[in-house]
Order: structure tokens, then sequence, then C-alpha cells
């Protein structure tokens, strides 16, 4: 074990086997409450000393006088305001900052930081950016991916639901629902995470396997109905208006459905007759 010594604050250390010095901070008491220090100074209007209201409030002397001698000096048992690193950026570019932010949510925290040094001519880093609107409340997130809908494809949906709203339980009842997607052979499409320790990148625990040509995947669709669910149907090569109507002939017949409107849940294409 090392031998220990406590000077202004500071904890020396000597490491075994070094005979070097490590230095570190000593840890900082739990601040006092303002109740308490007005007792300490009351106590010492009342002609006690140091050691008696240290042993009456059981405290250090150390905290006794420092807190009498602030009083003294100050007028007020309340600490000083603690000045800390002037913020970098002012109001005014902060405000610049959402509004390039807002203006254009792809933007990267370095392109955003050349963006508003070129303005100001003040350097930032693109970690001062990140933290600026973070304390706005814009967090850099993966964006959600949907089907490109140009404002007509988004009318006509709009019109549909407004049409079909009414419906009584019998149309419905005469509704096939469809869809189609892809099933990997080996692994997953998604984004995967893993909880791990700095040197632990490559345990068999933390990596995610790959397999050459990405291991094979097989298209399905499938369909459902008030009168159940429909067989799959495997999808070789690409999907065309003829291969999608001679499935929907096989599906509504399996199904016994001589007529069915059938509702595609894929994206946005010109329709194409049966």
């Amino acid at each position: 074990m090392g031998s220990r010594c406590v000077k202004f604050g500071v904890i020396a250390l000597t490491l075994p086997h070094t005979g070097h010095w490590k230095f570190n901070m000593a840890p900082h008491g739990k601040e006092l409450s303002e109740d308490l220090k007005k007792r300490i100074v009351a106590l010492h209007k009342d002609g006690l000393g140091y050691k008696k209201i240290a042993k009456t409030l059981t405290l250090s002397c150390s905290t006794v006088a420092k807190t009498i001698q602030r009083f003294n000096r100050t007028g007020s048992t309340q600490n000083r305001p603690r000045h800390g690193r002037p913020k970098k950026l002012s109001a005014h570019a902060q405000r610049h900052i959402q509004r390039l932010c807002l203006g254009n949510r792809h933007m990267s925290a370095a392109s955003i930081a050349a963006e508003v040094e070129g303005v100001g001519g003040q350097p930032v880093s693109a970690q001062t950016i990140r933290r600026t609107l973070h304390q706005i409340g814009l967090h850099g997130c993966r964006p959600r991916r949907k089907p490109l809908l140009k404002m007509m494809h988004k009318k006509a949906r709009k019109q549909f639901a407004e049409d079909k709203q009414t419906k009584d339980m019998d149309y419905w009842n005469h509704v096939l629902w469809s869809d189609e997607t892809k099933i990997n052979l080996f692994g997953s499409d998604g984004v995967k995470c893993v909880w791990r320790q700095p040197g632990e990148e490559y345990k068999d625990k933390c990596v995610l396997p790959t397999v050459k040509h990405g291991g094979g995947s097989v298209m399905v669709w499938g369909c459902m109905s008030a009168a159940g669910t429909g067989e799959l149907q495997f999808i070789e090569g690409t999907m065309n208006a003829n291969m999608y109507c001679d499935i929907l002939k096989q599906s509504m017949i399996r199904m016994q459905y001589s007529s069915m409107i059938t509702t595609p849940n894929t994206p946005p294409r010109r329709p194409l007759p049966c």
C-alpha cells in the first residue's frame, strides 16, 4: 500500500513498486443548508467559540470557521455566485443555428458549424453545434422510411378514406387485403445494437455474422379478409400486372369469392387492368 498525505485539498498517493506520486483532488463534502449556516452565525453572536459550535452542531471546526469568516466578509451566509465559462455562442447565433437546422433537417453538425463560421467569422466546433441543438430539443435520429408520395397520391388516399368511412360491414366482408414482403434466409435488414465494453468488438457475442451474397431472400405475397387468411404465394422474379392478376384469381378461388375489392398495400404505381 502506498503512503498518503492530505494538504491543501489534494490527496497524494505513492504508487507501489514505482515510487511515483499520483495526485487526486479531495472530494468536496455536502454543502450546508442556509438554516444551518444561520444557526452557526447565531451561536457565534451569542458568544460561543468555534469548537463549542462545532460540537453542538456536529460539524468540523474548519467548516464553522469558514462559514463565520464568509459572513464577516460579505455580511451574508449565501455562497458567492459561481461564474463558469461564458457561452461561446450568443443568443443571435443560437437562433441562427436553429433556423439552419429547421430549414434543412438533413444538414450535419459539421456543415452547420462551417455555415456559422462563414457568416459570423467565429470558429465553432461540431460538438458545440450538437450541444446547442440538444438544448433546443433537437436530436440526431435515424429518419423513418416511407414510400415517396406526391400531392396527387395524398389527395387520392384521403379521398379513398373519406369515401369508405361510411361503408357497412357487408361491404367490408367483400374486401381482400393484400401485401407483399421480403423474407431473408439469413440475418435481418434492420438495425441491430449490442451492449459491449471497450476491447470486446470482436467477441463472438458482440459481432454480427454475415455470409457472402447476403444469404439470399424470397418474396412472398399474402392476403386476408373477413373469411380468414389466404395462402402465401411465392414470387419468382419481378411482380408485373399479369402475375398479380393470376395471384388474385387463384387466391379468390381458394377463398370461395367470385368478386372482391382488392386493397394492395404497395407503393403508388400506374394502375393496370387485369
